[in-house]
């Protein structure tokens, strides 16, 4: 994989970027978010069968749903590092943790969907990497994530329970994305 025009390329393909946190600038990112993105692409491409990833992913009708089960399985895909890998397993978390303050700082958590996505990417990768969600904003998203866990936090655990094998882990982020296209459409 590499970069070419901002783009990420493996050999002189575009590779497609569908969840929100692996988006870089070339110009403004430094080398780092680069290769986190790079890192997490990757791990897509090993561990992600995409005919399975076709079977049950949300279509174009449904955008929220789509979003959240393509970025459910690039969480799910980056918690396969292997543990004698900790320089990506750090990459891949400070490419997240960027992203994070990013999207925080620009404003982007004040509208209802803003917050609302937000705080979905935040818990999901929590439980799938079984870490904390960002200490910046625990605080600001706990009402919202007082909300979802009544609605997502069984399919939540099975997620976590069946991160190896996809298509186990399919159906519990498939109900989480329509829970969550649910929500935004309630708003």
């Amino acid at each position: 994989l590499h970069y070419r025009g901002r783009q990420l390329h493996l050999g002189s393909q575009r590779v497609p970027l569908h969840a929100p946190h692996l988006k870089v600038d070339s110009d403004e990112d430094d080398f780092a978010e680069c290769r986190g993105a790079a890192d997490a692409t990757a791990l897509r491409l090993l561990h992600s069968d995409p005919a399975v990833h076709r079977e049950f992913c949300p279509g174009d009708d449904d955008r929220i749903a789509r979003l959240m089960f393509e970025w459910l399985e690039q969480m799910r895909v980056e918690t396969l590092v292997r543990e004698d890998m900790p320089g990506m397993r750090h990459n891949l978390r400070q490419r997240f943790e960027h992203w994070s303050r990013n999207f925080y700082r620009a404003g982007l958590t004040e509208g209802t969907l803003g917050i609302l996505l937000y705080t979905a990417a935040q818990v999901c990768w929590a439980r799938l990497n079984a870490q904390r969600v960002l200490e910046e904003t625990e605080d600001y998203i706990e009402d919202t994530r007082f909300k979802l866990a009544s609605r997502i936090g069984t399919p939540l655990a099975g997620m976590r329970c069946c991160r190896h094998d996809q298509r186990q882990f399919a159906p519990h982020a498939l109900e989480i994305s329509r829970l969550i296209s649910e929500m935004a459409d309630g708003e």
